[in-house]
Formats: structure tokens, C-alpha cells, sequence
């Protein structure tokens, strides 16, 4: 394995010494990328520094702040344009602890994306206060059941990605400038059979300097939707569910015609309406929900409605009981 690890970092001064002490330490043989945003404070002047004397420390100073997300994406660009089989990912604020990269390098191969998670046996959180634990799991459970995730820490930023996956992105595709490059990048990688494995880790909250964290929860959280709808399944579903309640009303709406206009009885005035909206129920599916391509109409809607002529029999069984029989 030939392992880089990447660093973002902005006003990171009381740490960044410090890390680089201790992820040269735990993983000696890799190489160490810290990605700096032009850093006021003077952290990408230490990281020179230190670089001078070490082969295996490396800057990539960025003009502007752009988010931890674009941070990463020049990261990953620099990291593929060289010989490296994997990328770690992890925080300049001790909040991922470096001591822990061996268990995760371990666990690495070329087809799994590996995090250390928070949130799975023998994985915690030490240093947070209520409000911001819950405001995580909040993101977590929304995360996961939008987005389709099996990881219990989805939105975690300490990972471990094959080259085989990084080689397979479109970089300049990625939405997430933010946080959210973690969700998003964890998304592509399920979609590309890519397998995840969590190994449990303790995230201590940062020991120096500012939180960057301050308003991307609604950033991200604009993110994570707009990945959902990018989810084939999930559109399929809320297109299926609008015709749906479209045709309730065209149902409705023929009956009314059909009996109160027409003077047609009321189940065969039921009956012809559930055939309409039936049939509006196929024709819109069929074009805008599931864009079907199939050529095959005849066959196709032959099992339409076969399918339909048994939610009719139970549409009029039901009429019939509520409308008819009780009323």
C-alpha cells in the first residue's frame, strides 16, 4: 500500500505542528498532504517549514477558502496525479485522533472505502455537549434514510478511499463544497459496489483554535436533498405518489360525472371511473415516472391491466360496502 494522507487546514497554527508529529508517527511509511486556504494565521508557514526537512510532508496552499469539500477535491486531483493506492482523509484538529490510522490502514483493501466511525460497538464521543451530539444524529438518521447509506457514521470525515474509487469519480461532477463532500462521496462510492467497513474510533472534540463548523448544518443539509433527488428510486417514488393523488382526484372527479351528471348507477358510475384513472395512471407512469422505453405496448398494457382489473374488483368490493351497502 502506498497511503497519503490528506489534511485540510484554515487557522489551524495551535495544531498543525503537533499533527504532523503524530500522523508521521502512527503511519511512517505514507506520505502527508495539508491542504491550506491561505491561512492568515500563519499555518501554511509552518507547514514550509517543517516540509523542508521532511520528504514525506507535503503543502498544497489554495488561494481561497472555498469549503472543506473543494478542499478535499484539490487533494484528491494531487493525490491521483501520483502513484498513491489509497487516501486517507482526516481533521487538523486532533478531533480524529492520528494514533488510530493504523487499525484503519489495517482494515483497508481495493474495494472498500473505510471510516472511523463514532457511532458503531466500541466507537464514542467524548467532549460534546448535548445540543450538538443531537444535532449529529439528527444528520446521521436523515442522512442515511435519504440517501439510501448502510454506514451507521455516514456523515464521518475519517476515511481511508481505494484508488479504484477516486480513479472512477468525476471530481468536477461533486456538488458538496462543504461538510457534505463527506455524505456525498460515501453515496458514490455505494453506487460504484464499492463495499464500506467501519472500524470503531474516539472522536474527542478539538483541543485548540475555532470550530469551522458554524452555518454549514443548513448548507448541508440543502445538499443532502439535492443528492436524494439525484437517487433514481426516490424520484421514481415521488413522481409514483404524485400521480397517484392526481388520479384520486380524476377518479373522484369522473364519478361525479359519471353518476351525479350522467345518472349513471353508482357502482357502474365507480367502476368507469377507476378505469379512467386506471388508464391516466398507466399513461403517466409509464412516460414520466418510469420513462419506460419499452416498445411492447400492447404486452405491457396487458398486464396493466390485469394487475388493475384486480384493484378494481377490491376498489368496487369496498364501494360497494361503504357507499352502497352501509350508507
Amino acid at each position: 500500500m502506498k497511503l497519503v494522507v490528506l489534511v485540510p487546514t484554515y487557522n489551524e497554527v495551535d495544531n498543525i505542528a503537533g499533527l504532523i508529529v503524530a500522523v508521521c508517527a502512527s503511519v511512517p511509511e505514507a506520505d502527508l498532504l495539508i491542504i491550506d486556504d491561505s491561512s492568515p494565521d500563519g499555518t501554511g508557514a509552518i507547514v514550509t517549514k517543517i516540509a523542508a526537512r521532511d520528504r514525506h510532508i507535503q503543502l498544497l496552499t489554495r488561494k481561497t477558502k472555498e469549503g472543506l469539500g473543494r478542499a478535499y477535491m484539490a487533494g484528491l486531483i494531487w493525490a491521483l496525479e501520483r502513484s498513491y493506492t489509497h487516501v486517507a482523509t482526516m481533521d487538523a484538529d486532533f478531533s480524529h485522533d492520528p494514533s488510530d490510522l493504523p487499525r484503519l490502514v489495517a482494515a483497508a483493501d481495493d474495494r472498500t472505502v473505510i471510516i472511523g466511525s463514532r457511532y458503531i460497538a466500541g466507537g464514542k464521543i467524548e467532549g460534546w455537549g448535548f445540543n450538538r451530539y443531537a444535532n449529529s444524529w439528527v444528520a446521521k438518521v436523515v442522512t442515511r434514510t435519504l440517501l439510501g447509506l448502510s454506514a451507521r457514521d455516514a456523515t464521518a470525515g475519517f476515511k481511508i478511499y481505494p484508488r479504484a474509487f477516486l480513479e472512477l469519480l468525476k471530481l468536477d461532477r461533486l456538488i458538496a463544497a462543504g461538510y457534505a463532500f463527506q455524505v456525498e462521496m460515501l453515496m458514490k462510492a455505494t453506487e460504484a459496489g464499492f463495499a464500506i467497513r467501519e472500524v470503531p474510533i474516539t472522536f474527542v472534540d478539538r483541543r485548540a483554535g475555532q470550530s469551522k463548523i458554524a452555518g454549514e448544518a443548513r448548507r448541508s443539509i440543502a445538499v443532502v436533498f439535492q443528492l436524494a433527488w439525484q437517487r433514481e428510486g426516490l424520484r421514481q417514488f415521488v413522481k409514483f405518489c404524485l400521480i397517484g393523488a392526481g388520479n384520486t382526484v380524476v377518479d373522484w372527479g369522473s364519478y361525479f360525472l359519471f353518476h351525479q351528471l350522467g345518472g349513471l348507477p353508482k357502482l357502474m358510475a365507480k367502476l368507469a371511473s377507476f378505469a379512467i384513472a386506471a388508464c391516466s395512471s398507466y399513461y403517466f407512469n409509464r412516460r414520466w415516472t418510469f420513462r419506460s422505453q419499452n416498445r411492447q405496448i400492447p404486452q405491457e398494457l396487458g398486464k396493466f391491466v390485469l394487475v388493475a382489473s384486480t384493484g378494481a374488483a377490491f376498489n368496487a368490493g369496498i364501494f360497494w360496502l361503504v357507499v352502497i351497502k352501509l350508507h
